[in-house]
């Protein structure tokens, strides 16, 4: 009986992987029927993400609480070694630069020969009040949503219910990347392998780090949302 419960605990956890991404096309499919244009929907990616965050934070509230523990733990800054923490993740957060921009640049020129097309697939107009409340809305729910999934909840999970330790690693770190595949989910396939693989490595990167120095979760949960905080602007400046 035990053995087949952490069986079904395994599966879940392995299902989770992947629930972001599929949360993420769901969203999509409703704006493209409210819109009658799957290509109108390609522009309200940021909307479709936020909604997506809701219901991740909402679910980890509810796993950590099955679990006994509260989803705000993951948030704590731990005090005991926090000058050394602080030292290791700026090290790492300046580090993570090149590993945002560089593969951005070299893929676009590896798929288009242009590094200027994926940002223009990604970035159209949206109606300037929706653009406001996402400019807070977004950063604010992806720094609770998307490394609590991953790397808060699933990669503990996985590494107590894997024999093989480094696949809870791997594997969240793979999901993290390969969901932004239905954000948004245009039907180009050079698109589509441009999203899959352009975060890998700063996944892995953030995936590495937590897993061998669970303390610095928050400060890059704080460092994800400031980043997204840029990515939402952009958007003011279409507007504009």
């Amino acid at each position: 009986m035990l053995n087949q419960q952490i069986k079904l605990s395994t599966r879940f956890t392995l299902a989770l992987l992947a629930s972001r991404l599929v949360l993420f096309l769901i969203f999509q499919a409703l704006i493209a029927l409210i819109a009658h244009s799957w290509h109108t929907s390609e522009r309200y990616w940021l909307l479709t993400a936020t909604l997506t965050n809701m219901i991740s934070i909402l679910l980890l509230f509810f796993l950590f609480r099955l679990d006994g523990k509260n989803f705000r733990h993951l948030f704590k800054i731990e005090t005991t070694h926090l000058k050394k923490d602080i030292i290791i993740f700026l090290m790492l957060a300046i580090f993570s630069v090149a590993l945002v921009l560089a593969p951005g640049y070299f893929l676009s020129l590896l798929l288009w020969n242009d590094p200027n097309v994926p940002t223009e697939m990604l970035f159209g107009t949206i109606e300037s009040w929706l653009a406001y409340i996402l400019l807070i809305a977004f950063p604010l729910t992806i720094a609770f949503a998307e490394l609590g999934t991953y790397f808060g909840y699933i990669m503990p999970q996985l590494k107590k219910q894997l024999k093989v330790k480094w696949l809870s690693v791997l594997l969240p770190v793979i999901f993290l990347s390969l969901q932004h595949c239905t954000l948004p989910f245009i039907p180009d396939f050079n698109f589509i392998v441009y999203r899959a693989f352009v975060f890998l490595p700063f996944a892995a990167l953030i995936g590495i780090s937590i897993y061998y120095r669970p303390s610095l979760f928050p400060y890059f949960a704080v460092l994800h949302g400031v980043m997204d905080f840029g990515t939402a602007y952009l958007f003011l400046l279409e507007i504009e």
